[in-house]
């Protein structure tokens, strides 16, 4: 027989055999090299003792800032600030986390004087307009908020507090 395209019975069979197995032993030696557990994060919340209560909100405010230019022009900012009160006196320092509607983000953030500023909105428009934009910005930042929790002398942690939306000023 001439022309013939497939190979002969008894060499076709033996090819899907090969194929077979080389795909088993795949799958065998890929299961083998994946860890048994997962790594946990070095920011994990669950890596500490917890101890005490959440900080307490003391302080949350809009601060709107103008700087004129040139051409009748202004441009313009506002910080949210908002501010921690601890529960005890050994704490060290005060830890923020950014939480958004897809969960909590794994880096933390150290706060400076037990505060946490972020700028909220900012913009530049003519002096007769204003600020020009600002409160769609900080509708749109509500979107981000911060959790924040005390870390004290013995290594424990305060329990996170709940999530405060950006530009929010109830304490």
């Amino acid at each position: 027989m001439t022309g013939r395209l497939l190979p002969t019975r008894h060499g076709f069979l033996r090819s899907v055999a090969w194929l077979t197995f080389l795909g088993l032993g795949g799958l065998l030696f890929a299961g083998c090299s994946s860890p048994a557990t997962t790594p946990q994060s070095k920011t994990s919340s669950t890596e500490r003792v917890e101890a005490g209560r959440p900080v307490q909100v003391v302080k949350a405010m809009l601060d709107d800032t103008t700087k004129p230019e040139q051409g009748g022009k202004t441009s313009w900012s506002t910080t949210w600030r908002v501010c921690f009160k601890p529960d005890r006196a050994d704490v060290t320092r005060l830890e923020a986390q950014a939480v958004t509607t897809e969960g909590s983000g794994t880096s933390l953030r150290e706060l400076k004087e037990n505060c946490l500023e972020l700028v909220v909105a900012r913009g530049q428009g003519k002096v007769e307009t204003g600020m020009p934009g600002r409160d769609a910005q900080l509708a749109e930042a509500a979107a981000l908020a911060y959790r924040v929790r005390a870390v004290h002398d013995d290594g424990t942690v305060t329990p996170w507090t709940e999530p405060i939306p950006a530009g929010s000023t109830k304490p």
